[in-house]
């Protein structure tokens, strides 16, 4: 297998104890040009050693050249467009956050609730990625997987080190009031996708009426709450099915499903097939990038 496909291997990237699942790693050394999308989760960016671009984030222009990280958060339209040739290069991986108690949990929830939109790489960044490339695609010896998980957590703890702040960002996001109740709403919604979240619930978390917060949510992502949360929980339960081996009915139960019977309809109407036959194509419909107003 490659180093992308090592990097891949089910089971191994919910390692992290803040509560940090990487649902993908990802690398091109010529990225084409996509078509403005968003998703319900974390997607950081590195623009490798050439190339230069535009990234277009929730109505603002940021241009790209080597070393810059960037950052498309849950619910944030972006698109990415190259200006010169050859076209970038770009490592990139994607993730959740369901922040829980550890000595990294102040650093992810600052991560989580932070406006940076681009940032500087000192190099720290290029090289932890270049040395998880080459770790990958190396032979298959003792300690091999030990090496890659401290490599994949040393990786995400600069990517939030960067994206809290704790690096002077190029670019923020100006973010208004409305974005910043409707973003922690989202948020809200991420850390607790196994259980029934109300909408006095939620109203109480951000301090809005039900009307408004529908409203701002509807503004802020383009779908309704309940549309929102059951888009995130199908990412989260297509991820699961592939990177996991959880049975179905725990996966329906770790998500909030009310049985497995149902999560299974839900499913199958989702993405035109059943869960068992999803996991046994070990296909992944989630990542494909897609129109505006459809949550990736």
């Amino acid at each position: 297998m490659n180093w992308l496909e090592r990097l891949n291997v089910r089971g191994e990237n919910e390692i992290f104890g803040a509560g940090v699942t990487v649902l993908h790693w990802a690398y091109s050394p010529h990225l084409p040009d996509n078509v403005p999308h968003r998703h319900t989760y974390f997607e950081v960016c590195l623009v490798g050693a050439h190339g230069a671009g535009i990234f277009r984030v929730d109505g603002q222009k940021c241009s790209l050249s080597p070393g810059n990280v960037f950052f498309a958060r849950p619910g944030v339209i972006h698109q990415i467009q190259n200006t010169k040739t050859p076209k970038m290069e770009l490592f990139w991986v994607a993730f959740d956050i369901q922040v829980q108690a550890s000595m990294d949990a102040e650093l992810w929830r600052a991560f989580s609730e932070s406006r940076t939109v681009i940032a500087s790489d000192d190099g720290t960044l290029r090289a932890i990625w270049s040395a998880l490339q080459m770790a990958a695609q190396g032979a298959e010896i003792a300690g091999k997987s030990a090496q890659l998980q401290a490599l994949r957590e040393a990786l995400l703890l600069s990517i939030a080190q960067i994206g809290a702040g704790e690096m002077a960002p190029i670019a923020a996001l100006p973010e208004s009031e409305k974005h910043g109740a409707a973003r922690l709403a989202t948020r809200y919604l991420h850390d607790n996708l196994g259980r029934k979240v109300s909408s006095e619930e939620l109203c109480a978390q951000v301090h809005l009426s039900p009307r408004h917060l529908h409203r701002l949510f509807c503004d802020f992502t383009g779908v309704s709450v309940s549309t929102y949360l059951a888009t995130a929980r199908l990412d989260r339960a297509r991820h699961l099915l592939q990177n996991s081996e959880r049975p179905t009915k725990e996966i329906a139960a770790l998500l909030g499903y009310e049985s497995v019977h149902y999560f299974t309809r839900v499913f199958a109407r989702e993405n035109g097939i059943a869960p068992g036959e999803f996991r046994r194509r070990g296909t992944d419909e989630g990542r494909k990038v897609q129109k505006v107003g459809a949550l990736v």
